[in-house]
């Protein structure tokens, strides 16, 4: 993914996951999400968001990091009734641990 190594922090590639409350319906946030640049890929019990990090920023109120690690976001008011969490998960570490075919 060689968009996660873009030109500044503020346009870095995101991945986070979003848990749903039980029955909550997902089109509320896929408006809400469409509504702050960010795309929304439903998922059993909940979403994946993708976006530039400068929106989560605006969206959530929080930079999303450094993304080393799972880092939780806070659920906007907007979305108290439809979100229980966010959490933007840690760049990949492609490759790491394993060795190369010879």
């Amino acid at each position: 993914m060689a968009s996660e190594r873009s030109d500044g922090p503020e346009e870095a590639f995101v991945e986070a996951l979003v848990q749903l409350h039980t029955d909550a319906p997902a089109g509320e946030l896929g408006e809400w999400c469409a509504a702050h640049g960010i795309e929304v890929v439903p998922m059993a019990a909940g979403a994946l968001l993708t976006g530039p990090a400068g929106r989560f920023a605006e969206a959530f109120g929080e930079h999303p990091g450094n993304r080393t690690e799972p880092r939780s976001l806070p659920v906007p008011p907007a979305l108290r009734d439809t979100a229980r969490s966010v959490t933007v998960l840690p760049l990949p570490d492609l490759g790491a641990g394993t060795s190369s075919p010879d």
